[in-house]
């Protein structure tokens, strides 16, 4: 699995998906009517983040009925979010680029993490839950924080804390974009390439052996 990093990392900002202290944005991308993206976590995490920053803003990324995301929040939850639908890839990059904090509540299935490769390279502060293939990706909580997965006073706990803490925040982006070189699609390519070489060497071996 690879990325290309740059144009994650080169990502234009937009203002309106900007945060400010008073109005920070956290931004969450997947299908939002699938349970396994934790829509749900991130629904019952609401309550507790809004009654610490009220003026909080959610922009939800990707296909779905937001309807029927609403009606299973609070008022005040619902109030806080702002639904884009599908979006490109530039806006995603966009997107991931200009929030205060990527949140990825994914509750299981995962057998890798490449939007939180995107969203590193973006330089996003990346919170996910600790999956396995998460924690492999985010370098077991060196380059983004993890929560406890289908934890939602957890994920509350964890937004309100770094929302809280603009140094904290700028530590994992640094550290995220970092990792994200290794996932590079010229390293990852490379790798891909060492491999072949030696098995082609060592098939050569093999058969020199059955021919002595």
């Amino acid at each position: 699995n690879g990325v290309f990093v740059e144009r994650f990392a080169s990502a234009r900002h937009r203002p309106d998906w900007e945060g400010t202290p008073s109005r920070p944005t956290i931004a969450f991308l997947g299908r939002m009517e699938e349970p396994r993206k934790g829509m749900p976590v991130l629904s019952q995490a609401l309550p507790h983040v809004l009654r610490e920053i009220p003026g909080i803003r959610v922009l939800i990324a990707g296909p779905g009925d937001p309807g029927s995301v609403r009606e299973r929040m609070t008022a005040e939850a619902a109030a806080a979010c702002e639904f884009l639908g599908p979006v490109s890839d530039q806006d995603k990059a966009s997107l991931l680029a200009s929030v205060d904090l990527y949140v990825a509540p994914n509750t299981g299935g995962e057998s890798f993490g490449i939007i939180l490769i995107e969203a590193m390279s973006a330089r996003a502060t990346v919170l996910a839950s600790d999956l396995p293939a998460f924690a492999r990706v985010l370098h077991g909580g060196v380059a983004g924080q993890m929560f406890h997965n289908e934890d939602p006073v957890d994920l509350a706990r964890a937004v309100v804390a770094l929302l809280r803490n603009p140094i904290r925040r700028e530590q994992l982006s640094a550290a995220g974009r970092e990792r994200a070189n290794a996932f590079d699609w010229s390293v990852v390519a490379a790798d891909v390439m060492a491999v072949y070489e030696i098995d082609r060497k060592s098939t050569r071996l093999n058969s020199s052996h059955l021919v002595i």
